[in-house]
């Protein structure tokens, strides 16, 4: 059956193709209807405009009977060439769109770079689809003018979580959250050993971690000690891989705040 109607559908274009020019070709010559000139006892009319319910019944019974096939022949058209509306249902029957639809789902919080390096799909395909995931509520967007940051969109991340997995993408980041979890109170100088990067790195971290609420400071001393909030503590437990822990007689500061 769809076999038939596709050749039919190819046959009536074809059609049309052979017989529009012919047609557009022809020479149409328009004359008066009156001899020429025109009659002293001719009555001249001016033509005016006829509604559509001024024409005559079978005329506009035409229309209403030959509308409804004239759609069905162009959606079906339309459905032959591979033309569809995209919606929630069909958003994902596209194969490169579901692909970074699950790659989101793999790596929350990853940033257009780095969904365009890790897939090897163009930047400009890659803002297609994602436009039309975020149309149809399939991803979240999260992020400022710096880093715009994609998401699985099904209630799955919180605010306060999508703002973790952000920084989660970072390893420095990552590792500075991964010593606090295993040793609370730790100062600049004892994270930065820990992590192996120097003071100021430390310090723009943690500005950026305070602002998103994942960390909290206080001034102990002359020292200012960072801790990481229980409920945030919990869930960063959950998501960070385990890395090499850091063992605190490396780092006597840690454990004491030399």
């Amino acid at each position: 059956m769809k076999q038939n109607t596709a050749i039919a559908l190819i046959a009536a274009a074809v059609l049309l193709v052979l017989v529009m020019p012919g047609v557009a070709a022809q020479e149409y010559i328009v004359q008066s209807g009156y001899d020429n000139p025109i009659p002293a006892e001719a009555d001249a009319r001016t033509p005016v405009p006829v509604t559509f319910l001024a024409l005559p019944l079978w005329v506009m019974l035409a229309q209403f009977v030959l509308f409804p096939p004239e759609i069905f022949l162009a959606v079906k058209l339309w459905a032959f060439m591979g033309i569809r509306r995209v919606s929630g249902g069909n958003v994902l029957d596209q194969g490169v769109r579901a692909r970074i639809y699950n790659y989101i789902r793999m790596n929350p919080g990853i940033h257009l770079r780095g969904l365009s390096s890790g897939m090897q799909v163009k930047m400009g395909t890659l803002r297609y689809h994602l436009d039309m995931l975020r149309q149809n509520h399939k991803i979240a967007v999260c992020g400022d003018a710096a880093s715009v940051r994609f998401y699985e969109n099904n209630g799955t991340y919180s605010t306060d979580e999508q703002h973790i997995h952000k920084h989660l993408r970072n390893e420095t980041t990552k590792k500075i959250l991964a010593v606090l979890l295993e040793h609370p109170d730790a100062t600049r100088q004892d994270l930065a050993d820990a992590v192996g990067v120097t003071g100021p790195s430390i310090s723009w971290h943690m500005k950026r971690l305070e602002e998103d609420t994942i960390i909290i400071s206080r001034r102990e001393g002359r020292s200012t000690v960072y801790e990481i909030p229980a409920p945030v503590a919990g869930y960063l437990r959950r998501q960070i891989i385990t890395t090499p822990a850091v063992a605190a007689k490396e780092y006597p500061g840690i454990a004491g705040h030399a």
